[in-house]
């Protein structure tokens, strides 16, 4: 048995793409008489994409590493105008003295003495500069002082802050630094001048 196609349904599909073709053609303007006039098109932007799911955790941006501007001294002197925290390490701001006599470069290599003196040997020449000085973890800070003049030194470990609110007097102190320009070592002059 073989089958047979309906002649009408095949008619009916011939004509069905004919009415199609036609329709494409006319709709892209084949038979338009303003053929060659400029075309207008209008796009609409749609976004797509999905905001980013939040982990709960704000980003926070790394703490600026503290730096050091007296790199290449082994000594610096003079009194802490500020302690400020830079990324959780303090740092020493110091207005730098002169010791009379003595040369800022020996100074910078040896330390000036930190027995008690006679009269004024420091001078502050600048009080408009200041350097800042990050300080180690592991700081040897010693707070020196004399009751009154004669009587023997008194020394005693101290903190970084209660260096930089000593009182005038007492204030002026002498760092040690590492290779990095960080304090490793602070101590007060004694205000018990002899």
């Amino acid at each position: 048995m073989t089958s047979q196609k309906s002649p009408r349904v095949t008619a009916h599909v011939l004509l069905a793409a004919a009415a199609a073709a036609s329709l494409a053609l006319t709709a892209c303007g084949g038979g338009s008489a303003q053929s060659g006039s400029p075309v207008t098109v209008t796009v609409t932007p749609t976004v797509t994409a999905s905001p980013k799911q939040s982990s709960g955790k704000a980003k926070t941006s790394e703490p600026a590493k503290p730096t050091s501007d007296v790199v290449g001294r082994t000594y610096d002197f003079g009194t802490v105008t500020d302690l400020k925290d830079v990324g959780g390490t303090p740092v020493l701001v110091l207005d730098r003295w002169t010791w009379k006599g003595l040369d800022d470069a020996k100074l910078a290599r040896d330390g000036v003495p930190l027995s008690p003196f006679k009269g004024r040997p420091f001078t502050n020449q600048n009080d408009k500069l200041v350097y800042r000085i990050p300080v180690t973890a592991d700081a040897r800070v010693l707070y020196h002082h004399c009751v009154k003049e004669g009587e023997p030194q008194q020394t005693r470990s101290a903190t970084v802050k209660e260096m930089a609110a000593l009182r005038k007097g007492e204030d002026l102190v002498l760092v040690r630094l590492d290779d990095q320009g960080r304090a490793v070592a602070v101590d007060n002059l004694p205000g018990c001048p002899s």
